[in-house]
């Protein structure tokens, strides 16, 4: 089920809402719908709150899903855990207790980037109380219908030729193609239907940059050769490259760098990783030789910084964004 064909039906609110997906996007976008839909703007800033993962967790989720909410029926409980939050397997039963005896004023949202074993009491626990969701990024006729979805929305339609053009331009990077239809649609804002030629007239502009280009931008960062990593990285920004959607690219070419070198303690068979992350074997095989330029130590950093960086780009914290994209780099390069 698409997320919007759930929220679009006449849906009563459960008690628990389990998550689970590794697109960031898909996640953000569940949880954005969410509380669109079913948490009054007015009673937010009381009773709403989020439960990030780290120190002191699970004291944390219990206090909160076990406080009343304040002049409503119902108080709202997100909790986000990241890939990185390993619990043993007495915080897993210890989870699974509290989530089994949350109070009916309670409504929790469990959202995690990683599977859930279905052989555990947590899953069955969380299937008895409430709803579980497993977001897959959408491919083929599922993407086609997504991004003609996004069009919907704006209340214009795209012919199929402009739809195989974004997708073989971004394939199903769900973040970068969000950002690519918004500005079409700003640009034809009086257009009930968006064609090829409008496609390629916003999007040409912005001279995309192909893989192979972030992965050799990558190799020399791997080397430390900042020189060259700083032309190379003012070559891309002269030929047309936002800076906005450099890090965007860097940011899952990181994640992809990540993923591999993780998996290859397993296997360096890039054809067997490739199944695992369900991605195409021929950019996990580019991946596989690049990752051992990093340590996961120094991935992460970059990542950290790319992440921030991205932030403080929306929020306008960076006046002189292509300054600022050299000045991570050379960060990353030494850090």
């Amino acid at each position: 089920m698409q997320i919007s064909d759930y929220f679009n039906d006449n849906e009563k609110l459960k008690k628990i809402y389990y998550v689970e997906s590794e697109d960031d996007f898909l996640r953000e976008e569940f949880k954005n719908k969410f509380i669109k839909k079913f948490i009054p703007e007015e009673i937010r800033g009381f009773n709403l709150s989020l439960v990030k993962s780290g120190d002191r967790y699970i004291e944390r989720l219990k206090t909160v899903l076990n406080t009343p909410p304040v002049g409503y029926e119902k108080r709202f409980i997100l909790s986000e855990v990241d890939s990185g939050s390993d619990f043993n397997k007495k915080e897993i039963e210890k989870i699974g207790q509290i989530i089994a005896s949350i109070p009916e004023s309670s409504v929790f949202l469990f959202f995690n980037s990683d599977s859930i074993d279905k052989r555990k009491k947590l899953y069955r626990v969380i299937k008895k109380e409430g709803v579980f969701f497993e977001l897959q990024t959408p491919k083929y006729r599922e993407l086609d219908h997504w991004i003609n979805e996004q069009f919907r929305a704006h209340n214009k339609s795209i012919d199929s030729q402009a739809v195989k053009t974004l997708e073989d331009m971004f394939n199903n990077q769900l973040d970068i193609l969000k950002s690519e239809i918004e500005k079409i649609i700003t640009r034809f804002p009086e257009k009930n239907k968006i064609k090829f030629g409008d496609i390629r007239e916003v999007i040409s502009r912005d001279r995309l940059i192909e893989d192979r280009e972030i992965f050799d931008f990558l190799d020399l960062i791997g080397e430390k050769k900042t020189a060259r990593a700083l032309l190379s990285l003012k070559d891309m920004i002269n030929r047309g490259a936002y800076p906005l959607y450099l890090l965007t690219m860097l940011a899952n070419h990181i994640r992809l760098l990540m993923e591999v070198k993780f998996y290859s303690r397993y296997t360096t068979n890039h054809k067997k990783i490739a199944e695992k992350l369900n991605k195409h074997p021929y950019p996990v095989k580019k991946a596989l030789q690049r990752s051992k330029n990093f340590t996961q130590h120094e991935l992460e950093n970059i990542l950290e910084e790319i992440l921030q960086a991205n932030y403080n780009f929306v929020t306008g914290y960076y006046p002189d964004q292509n300054m600022a994209v050299e000045m991570i780099i050379m960060k990353a390069i030494i850090l």
